[in-house]
């Protein structure tokens, strides 16, 4: 089982949760997006997550992250109520949630 917290490095779009996030699990940096979606009018119900390589974390924070995951290597996706903010829902997430990640499978 994994323990701890994660601290979040950056996060944005915040709307009861943030939707975008980044945070360093077991020496590598991941990003947790889910976008606003047009045709809801609202944010879906789970994120997607992605593997930052060692170049875009050096930037991460000076790039639109409008379809950032185009750039970046997709690891799978799990629901929004799997991840477990601390209190303020800004500082740290818990590291069981990789635990429940699904990977997807792609097209050979």
């Amino acid at each position: 089982m994994t323990e701890g917290w994660l601290p979040i490095r950056y996060y944005r779009d915040f709307y009861d949760i943030p939707r975008a996030f980044v945070v360093e699990h077991v020496g590598q940096h991941v990003l947790f997006d889910c976008p606003f979606n047009d045709a809801l009018d609202g944010y879906g119900d789970e994120y997607t997550i992605y593997r930052i390589s060692d170049e875009m974390r050096e930037r991460i924070d000076q790039v639109s992250w409008t379809n950032l995951g185009n750039q970046l290597q997709l690891l799978g996706v799990v629901p929004t109520t799997a991840v477990r903010f601390d209190a303020t829902k800004r500082l740290e997430i818990s590291a069981e949630v990789f635990e429940r990640l699904k990977p997807l499978r792609t097209k050979d």
